[in-house]
């Protein structure tokens, strides 16, 4: 039997204890990829207002960039905005008693600017009229999928989410 001095035995549980701590902090989600859609279908939910964003990236305003190992999403359904998000950043005004996200919310007043440039990038301005915390969401949609969103709030910071986009499938 091999004997082993204090400090090596010392090196070979601490090599251990980080191999064990590494794997079990580790997770086995990964962000949410949608393929499948083609640029016509994609171009086609855009223009019919039935489309789902799903969030693979979180950027606040201040602070780091998270990689969102959860489904999020925004869907709009031609009169009905739902919004699954999570919100990262500050908050100017104390909120008592609000336990969700402000960007977990469904609405069925809101009103919509679209921008196509006809080369395959969408600008769409979405201002909730019954949701006083929200003042606008402007997504950039690329007939590619990728698609961007930008979050303007009455009392907080902003914040940006990275995904895709693709329509709902009938």
């Amino acid at each position: 039997m091999r004997q082993y001095s204090t400090s090596t035995l010392w090196f070979m549980r601490s090599y251990l204890f980080c191999i064990v701590l590494l794997f079990s902090c580790s997770t086995t989600k990964q962000p949410v990829e949608v393929t499948g859609a083609s640029a016509q279908e994609t171009a086609q939910a855009i223009a019919e207002d039935h489309w789902i964003f799903i969030a693979n990236y979180a950027n606040p305003q201040r602070g780091q960039s998270r990689v969102l190992t959860s489904r999020y999403s925004v869907i709009l359904k031609k009169d009905t905005l739902s919004s699954s998000l999570p919100y990262f950043g500050r908050a100017y005004t104390a909120v008592i008693g609000e336990s969700t996200s402000p960007l977990d919310f469904t609405s069925t007043r809101f009103s919509i600017d679209k921008d196509d440039n006809g080369k395959g990038r969408w600008k769409l301005n979405i201002r909730p009229d019954d949701k006083r915390e929200i003042q606008s969401y402007s997504f950039t949609f690329y007939t590619n999928g990728s698609a961007q969103l930008n979050v303007q709030l009455t009392n907080r910071s902003a914040i940006s989410f990275n995904g895709s986009v693709m329509p709902i499938r009938k």
